[in-house]
């Protein structure tokens, strides 16, 4: 189990790099703009067949026919998929899909290895639509080329989550469901926001949130920043760029109120073992007891929960307003 989620680690970190590092080199489209999702409708259109979507590379595919046979390279698809109703569609996952419990069950194949996964078993599997996430240009393309329907989408924002839910609706004709997803996410951010916004910047807590115990964070540009910054808080690590290593000079000067980790899957006692850091005993998160370990998944994959584990940090920074 410890090498799996220590796998699980590296993957998460392969993730944000290869965000990070690549770009949508993918060839673009030809001729006219398909058809796309609407964006903040009100009224939900049926999705029809024939349907020709563009994903975040840019490339625009045609779905003959509702998808009935899927593959899900991408945990946090997997968990939109799910929350639209598709479990039984869902035909080939991989072994980091572990929401909703016993999303795997359906499943005729686990991909072991999901940024490269076995070609040929894919194949076998006949799918009729495979969702990929941080997956690399040369992957897409040979499954493209091999003429099997792929939705690439890599959300980095709430907003660009939002936007995914909705796209995934209209190309499995789950556009209700998805609707219905969206309308109570959006209602817990509000409500959030409510309880926040109010806040003066001068009372707003300073927060470090770390994500494994070499000090690597979450700077200016990442999904985690967004979220701390919603949820009233102040990212002091806001003045690095993108995901970046930390020291413990800069920690202690900028002396957090709260303190975030999210690496507790794979490590034990991660609170004590900050908590028991010499050079760390002045700092108010420290010396007030704030330091709180968050479920690494609610507060990275962009789908459905992603605003659950806003709520939880906003909780941890304002317990009184709660």
């Amino acid at each position: 189990m410890n090498r799996k989620k220590q796998a699980f680690t590296l993957l998460i970190t392969l993730w944000v790099t290869l965000v990070l590092l690549s770009g949508c080199n993918s060839p673009s489209q030809q001729g006219a703009a398909p058809p796309e999702a609407p964006s903040g409708q009100d009224t939900i259109q049926t999705t029809s067949y024939p349907l020709t979507y563009t994903d975040d590379t840019g490339v625009a595919t045609t779905l003959e026919k509702e998808p009935q046979r899927i593959i899900c390279l991408a945990p946090p698809s997997t968990e939109i998929l799910s929350a639209l109703g598709l479990d039984r569609k869902l035909i080939g996952l991989t072994v980091y899909d572990n929401y909703p419990v016993g999303i795997q069950e359906n499943a005729e194949y686990i991909f072991e290895d999901s940024l490269n996964p076995n070609l040929e078993q894919l194949i076998q599997l006949k799918p009729d639509l495979v969702v990929t996430g941080m997956h690399k240009d040369s992957f897409i393309n040979s499954l493209r080329s091999l003429g099997i329907p792929v939705a690439h989408l890599n959300p980095q924002s709430l907003e660009s989550t939002y936007q995914t839910i909705e796209k995934l609706g209209y190309i499995t004709n789950t556009q209700e469901q998805a609707q219905a997803v969206l309308q109570g996410m959006k209602a817990k951010e509000q409500a959030i926001a409510d309880k926040v916004e109010a806040i003066k910047e001068s009372e707003r807590v300073r927060v470090w949130i770390e994500v494994d115990p070499g000090l690597f964070t979450a700077g200016a540009g990442t999904f985690l920043n967004e979220l701390i910054t919603k949820a009233g808080g102040i990212n002091i690590a806001s003045d690095v760029q993108d995901w970046a290593q930390y020291s413990e000079e800069q920690v202690i000067e900028k002396n957090p109120q709260v303190i975030l980790s999210t690496y507790s899957y794979y490590m034990d006692n991660v609170k004590a073992t900050i908590a028991a850091r010499p050079a760390w005993q002045a700092i108010d998160a420290v010396s007030n007891d704030r330091i709180y370990d968050l479920d690494s998944d609610m507060v990275t994959r962009s789908g459905p929960r992603i605003v659950d584990g806003l709520e939880t940090i906003a909780k941890a920074l304002y317990p009184e307003r709660f």
